[in-house]
């Protein structure tokens, strides 16, 4: 079949290119996710011209000669002033999209040649994709990718929460750690806990199962007032509530994302108890003094939606008991730029 590959700039697009791209993500969207409502338009318009933090990225669409977009697809890497650049600065990231009428006809394939050229000119050594659609991983697999994680979207419907058993976990709190605190901040970190946070933050990241993904967080100051500048720059607000032990270290962290313009549903962010202050209910205490605040607070919402490694046992634990439930399974992948240099005749 006919169609071009073109580069895709948001911020250049003109007003009458983006009915045609919603025509294309919101096909995408009925098939992988036909039982949510489709995204905001203006939401979606704002997060595709918001910068990216410490990280290039370019964007292709695959066009048919009717000027129908058929296919998207993105990758990028760390840029030398990210923070986390020398623990990710062999990895980049790749995502391909094409339309289920489309697919079997080269176009996933081009993709995935002039983005790998790139990648390799850039001298990235590793890839990593994910997928959680069959055809995205019969895709993935054809070309050789090596799984490195398995995980799931898990959603909890507001209306299953046990909310007695939420405010047994809220009094059982104080009693197992009589002396932490727990303390609040929306958007903004405040200064005085900034290097802290950002620590424990790092470290709750890469704590998590991992697999065998390679990449790595390594957050300092400056990343997390650039990450908050863009949070803002897309129209999300991010709360978050720390527990602070006696003398005044953090030791547990959850966070909330939401995004007025799609009122009906709230996204989990990370949860982390550092370890050697596990073992005292601190992540049951934390995740359910968050869930009543969202009750009190976003009486609208009616889903909360994270993602977890299928091996993270402890928050899987915690998440069950609550009450989320596996939406749909997804996988982490990776390439060996040079085995698809290889595979793809570059």
């Amino acid at each position: 079949m006919e169609y071009k590959i073109v580069e895709f700039k948001p911020k250049e697009a003109p007003d009458e290119f983006w009915e045609r791209y919603f025509e294309f993500t919101e096909t995408n969207q009925k098939e992988m996710n036909p039982d949510d409502p489709l995204p905001d338009r203006e939401g979606t318009i704002q997060r595709q011209k918001a910068d990216f933090v410490d990280f290039y990225v370019k964007r292709l669409l695959a066009i048919t000669p009717d000027d129908k977009i058929v296919g998207w697809a993105g990758f990028g890497f760390s840029e030398e002033t990210s923070s986390d650049y020398e623990e990710n600065k062999h990895i980049a990231q790749m995502n391909i999209v094409v339309l289920k009428d489309y697919r079997h006809k080269g176009i996933g394939t081009e993709f995935m040649k002039q983005a790998v050229k790139e990648i390799h000119t850039a001298e990235k050594t590793i890839i990593e994709v994910g997928s959680d659609h069959e055809a995205g991983r019969a895709f993935l697999k054809h070309y050789g990718a090596k799984m490195t994680i398995e995980g799931a979207e898990n959603r909890l419907e507001m209306a299953d929460v046990d909310w007695n058993m939420m405010q047994e976990w809220i009094k059982a709190g104080p009693k197992k750690a009589p002396e932490v605190t727990i303390e609040t901040f929306l958007d903004f970190c405040p200064e005085d806990i900034l290097d802290e946070y950002v620590e424990m933050y790092t470290e709750a990241l890469n704590m998590q199962p991992m697999g065998e993904i390679e990449s790595r967080a390594n957050i300092d100051g400056e990343a997390r007032r650039k990450f908050e500048k863009r949070t803002k720059d897309i129209g999300q607000t991010n709360y978050v509530m720390i527990s602070r032990e006696k003398d005044g270290r953090i030791s547990g962290m959850t966070e909330i994302y939401f995004d007025p313009r799609e009122g009906d549903r709230m996204f989990q962010g990370l949860t982390g108890v550092r370890p050697k202050f596990r073992g005292r209910g601190l992540g049951k205490w934390l995740k359910a003094l968050m869930i009543v605040y969202i009750k009190e607070n976003y009486p609208k919402v009616e889903r909360i939606i994270t993602g977890n490694a299928e091996s993270n046992e402890a928050m899987l634990s915690i998440n069950d008991r609550m009450g989320f439930k596996k939406y749909k399974g997804g996988e982490g992948y990776k390439f060996q730029t040079e085995d698809l240099v290889k595979r793809l005749n570059l």
